[in-house]
């Protein structure tokens, strides 16, 4: 069996690409700046561009399954390059946010909706991973932490259920692995509920300092993202924020169903990448 890890250099692609050769298979990687890549000497790795189907050619010879993630503007023809080249199961990091009421209409859950439908109407064999927020989302506030030791936020209150990159990776690589996942469609959480402003605090105290949180208005939020973020992302981001104070998300029991193994806390995502803060 032979794997295509599309997107290799992001958080999740590459702990994919890690749990894969762990097991064995004969792992490929793709990404528009190969040369970016810092990968083991057994992966094969090659220049694609997701828009551009036709790059994936040499790719996806003799390759049975295809990690993807949905970053894809227009996807039913890379979907049909997939098909063609002979790939029979894809498995792609979707979004919790495709199984929200008026996804279809939402900027986030529309542009994941159209990757499954096109997936869904190829006849290949799926499985789409849901996550909801990821932890590493913190990670834009190493900034804040490490210059001021403080975190402007418009909603502090805003409730989260962040979840590990590498519990994802985990199902993934269950998932590429085995028939098991095909056709499922697990929405992934952490495990627990988690204000931004507890997110916070867990920041300062694994680093060991106090790190304060900063009410901003909604426009004072967005100036600040609007210099790191394209401006959909910022109004998804501050609308999303807005809309999860008071909420009590689901916790979703999907990883430890899979794997036999409790779903990492958000905490230990900031003892992994600790060093982001200090």
């Amino acid at each position: 069996m032979s794997v295509l890890v599309v997107g290799a250099s992001g958080s999740v692609g590459s702990a994919v690409v890690t749990g894969l050769v762990e097991r064995g298979v004969e792992v490929r990687a793709s990404s528009r700046t190969p040369q970016k890549l810092s990968l083991s000497a057994e992966v094969r790795v090659f220049a694609a561009d997701l828009n551009e189907p036709e790059s994936f050619a040499s790719a996806l010879e003799t390759v049975d399954r295809v990690f993807l993630y949905a970053d894809l503007a227009e996807p039913e023809a890379l979907i049909a390059a997939f098909a063609s080249a002979g790939v029979r199961h894809v498995v792609l990091l979707s979004s919790s946010s495709a199984t929200s009421p008026g996804a279809s209409e939402d900027f986030n859950g529309s542009r994941f909706l159209r990757v499954e439908r096109a997936i869904e109407e190829s006849g290949l064999a799926y499985t789409f991973l849901r996550p909801g927020g990821f932890a590493s989302n913190a990670a834009r506030w190493s900034w804040g932490v490490k210059g001021e030791n403080a975190v402007p936020l418009p909603y502090p209150d805003a409730v989260q259920v962040p979840i590990h990159e590498q519990d994802i990776a985990d199902v993934a690589v269950i998932a590429l692995t085995s028939d098991t996942l095909i056709g499922r469609t697990p929405i992934l959480t952490g495990p627990d509920r988690l204000t931004l402003r507890d997110q916070v605090a867990i920041i300062g105290e694994v680093i060991g300092r106090t790190v304060a949180v900063i009410e901003q208005t909604e426009a004072e939020s967005a100036a600040m993202l609007s210099r790191y973020v394209p401006e959909v992302w910022v109004r998804q981001i501050i609308k999303d924020w807005r809309e999860a104070v008071g909420t009590t998300p689901v916790i979703s029991d999907e990883y430890t169903r899979i794997t036999g193994a409790p779903s990492r806390t958000f905490r230990t995502w900031v003892e992994d990448n600790a060093r982001l803060f200090r």
